[in-house]
């Protein structure tokens, strides 16, 4: 699972040195250009980018810790006008608690949406999550509700807790996410340079 919950991708066979290839099984839309004019009439320094659904990144300004290695520069009007999976808007001179501000003041309400705990924003289709997209493969694989785990460090894991724990399942909270994921998650485990997957891994 992909893009917050928007693209799902299936394994289709081995491939070479022992590496599986994978193709998009499963992949939600929407039109961005609503959204975009509005944060763009906010905060038209930021960073924008979205996601094709064929998983082609389109961007208007470099943006770091992103992959832009097979992405294209594009003017802001071209970002606008096609059907996307994903839209992440990243401002540097801004704060976490800025974004948080600016999506309650704009009201992003035709599209989900998250915070991430290092200051960047991502669009999703409505009603598409974390969530969502593990609920679609917990129903194809047969899995029974209790039987998930799932584990995250940032705001955009709340929904998939919430899902986990509805259902009888366990949900799990890195150290170092901010302390309203933790809260939300029924457990905590060590941060990622601790291993902290890992170690829940171990236990099962």
């Amino acid at each position: 699972m992909c893009s917050n919950g928007a693209v799902i991708m299936r394994r289709i066979e081995d491939g070479p040195a022992g590496y599986d290839r994978y193709e998009r099984f499963h992949t939600e839309t929407f039109d961005p250009e609503r959204v975009l004019r509005l944060l763009h009439e906010s905060v038209p320094d930021a960073h924008y980018m979205v996601e094709l659904p064929d998983g082609q990144r389109l961007y208007t300004e470099p943006m770091d810790d992103w992959n832009l290695r097979l992405a294209r520069r594009v003017s802001f009007d071209e970002l606008c006008a096609q059907p996307v999976s994903r839209v992440v808007v990243v401002s540097p001179d801004r704060t976490e608690q800025d974004f948080v501000e600016l999506v309650h003041r704009i009201g992003l309400n035709q599209v989900s949406y998250a915070i991430g705990w290092t200051a960047w924003l991502d669009i999703a289709p409505m009603g598409v999550d974390k969530a969502s997209g593990l609920e679609l493969v917990r129903t194809w694989l047969g899995i029974d509700r209790a039987h998930t785990l799932v584990i995250g460090d940032g705001r955009n894991d709340l929904g998939m807790f919430a899902w986990a724990l509805e259902h009888g399942g366990r949900a799990v909270a890195m150290a170092q996410g901010p302390q309203e994921v933790r809260d939300a998650a029924g457990e905590t485990t060590l941060s990622v340079q601790d291993g902290g997957v890992a170690a829940v891994l171990r236990a099962l």
